[in-house]
């Protein structure tokens, strides 16, 4: 069993397979658990053999909150021509015939290329309901307040600099209201998926790659205990993937310039599997 993803980027300045709408293929079912796809290939003549750790062709279930929009099929395509292509498949369906999202798309990046429609999640199984019936919510005030409590152990204090990308350092306290709440998400069992981030803007460094104002997910469970999934993450869907009985997530990643992927969260979170490429 597989997932993986559609997607649709807009064409500048990707690898070329990423300049049509296709599916990657991120993860494989190995018995109780997900692993991830081999994305990594180090030098030319490994990318030429990158085909060959992918299936030939799969028919896909196409996900989108707890609902089936249909069915595609893929094939592999041979050797990628990129780094950047690396798990992509060409689609064989017709155009016609391959659903498509615009709402949500701004929420998708790869590299600094945005994406044209919502990527959405695929799986190679019709397991596509979601019976943790997560859904979008807001925090009560007793949960923002162990969310701000939370977010201050990992960052107790801000970074500010007198000009942008310049040193020294300095660190300063900041305002509850500075830790911003970007998304949430409520299961049926009251488990809350959240995101929050540090506002920056009092900070002024600018620093690229700064961990004090990336967007950081937590899980706040039934028992009131708050766990740390990532950062710099997209959520695309929750799903039961494996015909479990339990919904998994799966995030997009976009981390630094040149790494993207997928990560995907099963067993109530507490096991992980993470696909990622290159593009150089």
């Amino acid at each position: 069993m597989y997932v993986g993803a559609l997607e649709n980027v807009e064409t500048v300045n990707l690898s070329p397979a990423m300049s049509t709408i296709h599916v990657r293929v991120a993860f494989q079912k190995d018995g109780a658990d997900w692993i991830p796809m081999k994305g990594t290939f180090g030098t030319p003549e490994a990318l030429l053999q990158a085909g060959s750790y992918f299936p030939a062709t799969v028919t896909w279930t196409v996900v989108f909150s707890g609902k089936s929009l249909g069915t595609i099929v893929s094939k592999n395509s041979g050797p990628p021509m990129g780094y950047g292509d690396v798990g992509t498949q060409a689609i064989t369906t017709k155009p016609t015939g391959i659903p498509l999202i615009k709402t949500g798309a701004s929420d998708f990046y790869y590299g600094d290329t945005k994406a044209r429609t919502r990527t959405l999640l695929l799986v190679s199984a019709p397991n596509f309901k979601d019976p943790d019936r997560w859904k979008p919510t807001t925090l009560s005030l007793a949960e923002k307040k162990m969310a701000i409590e939370n977010f201050r152990k990992k960052f107790p204090k801000m970074e500010q600099c007198k000009e942008p990308e310049e040193e020294p350092v300095y660190m300063i306290p900041y305002d509850d209201d500075e830790i911003i709440l970007l998304k949430a998400y409520r299961a049926k069992n009251g488990e809350v998926l959240y995101e929050q981030k540090l506002d920056d803007t009092r900070s002024k460094c600018g620093f690229f790659d700064d961990e004090h104002f990336f967007n950081y997910w937590f899980v706040l469970g039934d028992n009131q205990r708050i766990r740390l999934l990532d950062s710099q993450m997209a959520p695309m869907d929750a799903a039961d993937l494996d015909n479990t009985g339990r919904s998994a997530w799966v995030f997009h990643t976009s981390r630094g310039e040149d790494r993207d992927g997928y990560e995907l969260f099963y067993d109530d979170f507490s096991k992980r599997a993470t696909f990622e490429w290159s593009y150089h």
